[in-house]
């Protein structure tokens, strides 16, 4: 076909896609923030894409169980933890957040087993994660004896971890022991600052040691730093 300049028609040429290529770690990354404030579909949408560019990505498969258990829709959490396992047996991040999956569902023989793999390993530069969270678990059994043992070996890890710290104040208030509580209690406010929790738990080993000093020492912070809580409210109404 014979074309003039002034006649022809030609195909218009495609721009090129000049726009980076999507970024793995990013999307991971995303993905989770929008797990974190909620928006569980964004987050799906996020992580989908990442699993499209690698789906045998530890990071991405990993995550996606995370959000998928966070949705509530359990096989698809299993089915995305269970295959980054089947690509890094001991990975602790994954280890850590499966467990934590099976012990919301109530399967916390199984998350046991995770989180004690993820702690023996030693490849995990953070076992004591792994501890605490056995720990916590053990509590929804409830397991309190099991429970202080995992929160013992976590601090033999890392002497300043205050969820650590805090639930074996809790566990030696249970259990009746005032000065191993109050002493965990005090090792705790070392690290971390005081929650109304904490501070209401202050007041109750102090009544239990039927110390004033300690009681009011606990009450007055909690009144000068959480006035409107509701344990505030409880402090005055059972004050003696």
């Amino acid at each position: 076909m014979t074309c003039y300049l002034t006649a022809c028609a030609t195909e218009p040429s495609k721009p090129k896609d000049t726009s980076p290529a999507p970024d793995i770690n990013a999307l991971v990354t995303n993905s989770l923030v929008y797990a974190q404030r909620g928006a569980l579909a964004q987050a799906k949408r996020t992580i989908n894409q990442a699993l499209i560019l690698d789906p045998n990505s530890v990071d991405a498969n990993n995550i996606a169980g995370l959000i998928y258990g966070k949705s509530q829709q359990a096989e698809l959490a299993i089915k995305y933890f269970e295959r980054a396992l089947s690509q890094a047996r001991n990975d602790a991040s994954t280890l850590n957040n499966y467990g934590n999956f099976l012990c919301d569902y109530g399967n916390t023989q199984q998350a046991e087993e995770k989180f004690l793999r993820a702690g023996t390993h030693a490849s995990n530069p953070n076992p004591e994660i792994a501890y605490t969270n056995a720990g916590l678990c053990a509590l929804r059994v409830p397991d309190i004896d099991q429970a202080e043992n995992y929160f013992k070996t976590a601090l033999d890890f890392k002497e300043n971890n205050s969820v650590a710290l805090y639930q074996l104040a809790q566990i030696n208030f249970t259990k009746g022991r005032a000065i191993p509580a109050l002493e965990r209690l005090h090792a705790y406010s070392q690290f971390a600052s005081h929650t109304p929790q904490t501070l209401k738990l202050g007041i109750e080993i102090g009544r239990l040691m039927r110390d004033k000093e300690v009681e009011i020492s606990y009450f007055n912070l909690l009144q000068n730093e959480y006035p409107t809580s509701e344990e505030y409210q409880w402090a005055i109404a059972t004050i003696k």
